[in-house]
């Protein structure tokens, strides 16, 4: 019986799920399969059911696990998260304080702080000591902190 009525009624089930959850699908599918294992659960009592009646069956339990699911959902706490994460805000603010670094200087920065290559694999990239691209990192360290303040004084 369950394996007629899954065929002849499941994309109506979906259709109507589809509709109940404002055309989320994946909402829909987990409906309808929800829906079709209770039947599998009472499928005792279907048995003894018309096809209309196995068919009404069918969408009434479908409309109360979709009501269950949004009672659910109304008192699950939102967990709210910022628009942006620390780390999106600090990756921004050094992006445009490299942004007034000399070329050289800015790569540097970018792929040792960023990237996170050390200096003796940029020394090998760039075909430099380490030492210079340590005193390279230094001299951008020191200019980007220099412009941040003087920026940070104007806005406050």
């Amino acid at each position: 019986m369950i394996d007629k009525l899954y065929k002849d009624y499941y994309n109506k089930l979906l259709w109507y799920c589809m509709n109940l959850s404002r055309g989320n699908t994946s909402a829909a599918e987990d409906i309808v399969q929800e829906t079709f294992l209770r039947a599998l659960e009472n499928a005792h009592i279907l048995n003894q059911l018309t096809e209309a009646q196995c068919g009404s069956w069918l969408y009434k339990t479908a409309k109360n696990i979709f009501i269950d699911n949004v009672r659910h959902m109304a008192n699950k706490p939102i967990k709210e998260e910022p628009l942006f994460k620390e780390d999106d805000l600090s990756k921004i603010l050094v992006s445009q304080l490299c942004a007034h670094l000399p070329e050289n200087e800015r790569t540097l920065f970018w792929m040792r702080y960023i990237e996170g290559y050390n200096s003796t694999e940029l020394g090998e990239i760039f075909d430099l000591p380490p030492s210079t691209v340590r005193s390279r990192l230094s001299s951008a360290r020191k200019k980007m902190s220099k412009i941040y303040f003087m920026e940070k004084g104007k806005g406050d």
